[in-house]
């Protein structure tokens, strides 16, 4: 769908009141096309008219008009750099023309990421260092085998057949088994 189409269905969404369909529909556009500043910062704007500061900030931190407490509630909510960047949905896009206030700020979170990303060296343990642990893990549970009839089958059986048939099937039953569980052919 072209963008003068998506914008045209944002403006009717937020007319009906139905913020979140805004938001996704801005959120597709943007997925589309991820350095188009107008989309940010109409999505930006439709999570402020929405009280998610957080996610205006996420979205209006590319722009120039985004607010200092939206951007400081983006990184509170997303602590590492790596994660905001990530966030941002730039996927690999070399951000160009952002303005004198944005392209820093994209600057400056990059190197963020980046030193984030540096592992650091490798300590050996202390003498004093506790062994591990060595954890075993249970053996599974055989299930218990079925003791044949329950006394709510027997119940049932007595209902729906009558006394009489039960105990006859029941001594049947049992001379069956008793002739089959012999050793003697």
């Amino acid at each position: 769908m072209a963008k003068p189409e998506v914008l045209l269905r944002v403006e009717a969404d937020l007319a009906r009141g139905h913020v979140r369909s805004a938001i996704q529909r801005l959120g597709s556009l943007l997925a589309d096309h991820p350095q188009d500043l107008e989309v940010r910062a109409r999505l930006a704007d439709v999570c402020r008219r929405a009280g998610d500061v957080p996610e205006a900030g996420r979205w209006g931190f590319l722009t120039e008009d985004a607010e200092p407490h939206e951007i400081a509630a983006f990184a509170r909510k997303n602590r590492s750099a790596t994660d905001r960047l990530s966030l941002l949905r730039l996927h690999g896009e070399d951000p160009r023309g952002l303005g004198p206030l944005a392209g820093p700020r994209y600057a400056d979170l990059a190197a963020r990421a980046a030193a984030e990303t540096r592992l650091p060296a490798v300590r050996a343990p202390a003498h004093d260092a506790r062994p591990p642990v060595h954890r075993t893990e249970r053996a599974p549970v055989a299930p218990a085998p079925s003791p044949g009839w329950s006394l709510g089958d027997l119940l049932t059986a007595l209902a729906v057949f009558g006394p009489v048939t039960v105990v006859v099937c029941v001594v049947i039953y049992k001379l069956v088994a008793l002739v089959f569980a012999s050793p003697y052919p």
